[in-house]
């Protein structure tokens, strides 16, 4: 089994290896508990699952490919993009409808995609691709129809798989762990209300702005769209900071072309003829009914592969060849920023989820075995380590997040759940001195232990308790 960034390690890959070894020492007790057991612990490593999420032509599809590095994912209007798609590695290349009951049956797929479901679209679940693909051995990603559309069915499909089908049975749901969530610009009412009920917590939802090179005045505005979107994306962040983890601009249809190789040296070729164009005459031959330059085709394939926004910009790197504008696409287009988070912090936040869950499962085999109590003492040795106790802060931040997304601590616990050490945890730079940091947390103690004696809700006493627990724990580690 693939095990995905191991060179990475944090307090969530540590706690993962304890609670893998207290597996491997249940699971010689006796046989049925190996069974159990392996299952718990190839959910453990298995590749987290996330779901690309938003309106409809919010370029979920794009972004999907984007992210692949194939074509896979069709961004036109057919059958196959009404219902949500399950990508994940595996040989040979195919594609299975799940019925909502659970039965599957083959979709015959034609240039790499799949053409008709074989069933009407209401009775699939969802489908799985299966696709042998190094970048999907170490996440599995989810495209879904979209919300809010005049198609009632597609914004149905979406909550079936992702919400109200893990309600009912697994057999109509993805078992999604984290979100990547694309805004167009400012969230709507019902976006925020859909991200409350998908259930995530603020360290497993990323939001995106997936059309950032279309964003403002647009190409050929007097503001650089991409700018401008990286300017919103860290508004949105900041009024949404209790649900999201980070709004990042990401020009998806820039990011498709350069991830999947479509932009070509006769591309190049087509696109350099426009370089000695001013702006306003590349506006006027993207207007013309037929184009000065080139031929319609040419035109229609240039914006297709580069929009407005890429004509404008990269033209002047095309007489440098396609690997030119595909560096610049690649780096003006954000993905690589977008890939890193979901590799680095979605991954890291999946991973306390899980642990949480394996540890409610262990828990179960302990009450329903006569082997319990030994069960139950490889479990508290796993609960006894530092490493555990971001279980603790991860459930806590999750149950303060639903009831009071406005406290204050829901930034702290935050910060300490994708923080990089003790100083980056508490919001210190990683080059802060031994007494700085031993003054920030001293400060920190005095405030939680202030909090304690006031009182609240339940949910910000467990928080407080939490807290104090773990700026103790880095006190003492300094």
């Amino acid at each position: 089994m693939s095990r995905p960034h191991e060179g990475r390690r944090t307090r969530p890959h540590a706690l993962r290896d304890q609670l893998t070894a207290a597996l491997a020492e249940i699971a010689r007790i006796d046989r049925p508990l190996a069974r159990s057991t392996a299952q718990i612990r190839d959910t453990l490593w298995a590749p987290p699952r996330v779901v690309v999420a938003g309106r409809v032509k919010a370029g979920k599809s794009t972004l999907v490919n984007a992210l692949i590095g194939d074509l896979v994912a069709d961004t036109a209007a057919t059958e196959c993009t009404k219902v949500v798609a399950v990508y994940q590695d595996g040989a040979p290349a195919r594609a299975e409808a799940v019925k909502v009951g659970g039965a599957r049956h083959t979709v015959r797929l034609v240039d790499g995609r799949p053409t008709e479901l074989g069933c009407p679209t209401d009775e699939v679940a969802y489908l799985d691709r299966f696709l042998p693909s190094r970048l999907l051995r170490n996440m599995v990603l989810i495209d879904t129809p979209g919300l809010a559309t005049i198609t009632t069915g597609n914004e149905h499909a979406t909550r079936r798989a992702l919400i109200d089908g893990f309600g009912q049975t697994r057999d109509a749901s993805v078992n999604a762990d984290a979100a990547i969530f694309l805004f167009d610009a400012t969230p709507r009412a019902d976006e925020v209300q859909f991200l409350r009920e998908l259930g995530f917590s603020a360290v497993n939802t990323i939001g995106a702005l997936a059309k950032a090179d279309t964003l403002g005045e647009g190409a050929f505005g007097d503001v650089d769209p991409i700018d401008a979107a990286r300017a919103q994306s860290a508004v949105i962040a900041e009024s949404m900071s209790a649900s999201l983890l980070t709004v990042q601009p990401v020009a998806g249809l820039l990011a498709q072309t350069a991830q999947t190789g479509q932009f070509t040296e006769a591309d190049a070729d087509a696109l350099a003829a426009l370089a000695g164009l001013s702006d306003t005459a590349l506006e006027l031959w993207l207007e013309a009914e037929t184009p000065s330059i080139g031929t319609d085709t040419e035109r229609d394939r240039l914006l297709d592969l580069l929009g407005e926004y890429g004509l404008r910009h990269a033209r002047k790197l095309a007489p440098r060849g396609a690997h030119a504008v595909n560096s610049w696409l690649q780096q003006r287009s954000g993905v690589d920023e977008l890939r890193a988070n979901i590799e680095l912090d979605l991954t890291r936040s999946v991973l306390i989820t899980r642990a949480v869950r394996a540890c409610t499962e262990i828990e179960h085999l302990a009450l329903t075995h006569p082997a319990g109590g030994q069960i139950r003492s490889y479990l508290r040795q796993v609960r006894q380590t530092p490493q555990a106790h971001t279980m603790a802060e991860f459930k806590a931040m999750h149950a303060l997040t639903r009831s009071d997304p406005e406290s204050p601590w829901v930034g702290e616990l935050r910060q300490i759940l994708i923080g990089s050490g003790i100083a980056g945890r508490i919001g210190l730079p990683p080059t802060a001195d031994r007494n700085t940091v031993a003054g920030e947390l001293d400060r920190r103690l005095r405030k939680v232990h202030e909090a304690g004696l006031m009182g609240g809700s339940a949910a910000e006493e467990q928080a407080v308790a939490v807290l104090l627990r773990t700026y103790s724990m880095m006190r003492r580690a300094i």
